[in-house]
């Protein structure tokens, strides 16, 4: 194995059982498009696996899943950037001399 295997749980830091063991290292080594996605079961952080207990498991199982937040409309700051430009093209072409 590539890696060394995790002895705390990384929420709560209590000792990993060891099946939760076998299942980080399962899917650390396992983690390739070939490998079935329903047999992946930890949590994730930035596309890992992170090693867990299993009541660090079972309340992240429990959580209501939410999206990532929206980022700023981006329709909203195109118009702004697009009338904004409009304007400093009308300022200096289309000003009248006195």
């Amino acid at each position: 194995m590539s890696h060394s295997c995790p002895r705390a749980c990384a929420c709560c830091g209590a000792p990993l059982e060891p099946v939760q063991q076998f299942r980080f290292i399962f899917e650390t080594d396992a983690d390739g498009p070939t490998t079935l996605p329903e047999l992946r079961h930890l949590p994730r952080a930035n596309g890992r696996p992170v090693p867990v207990c299993a009541s660090c498991q079972a309340r992240a199982k429990a959580a209501p899943h939410r999206p990532p937040a929206p980022a700023a409309r981006t329709g909203v700051r195109t118009a702004v950037g697009v009338l904004s430009f409009a304007v400093i093209v009308n300022f200096f072409l289309f000003r009248q001399s006195s």
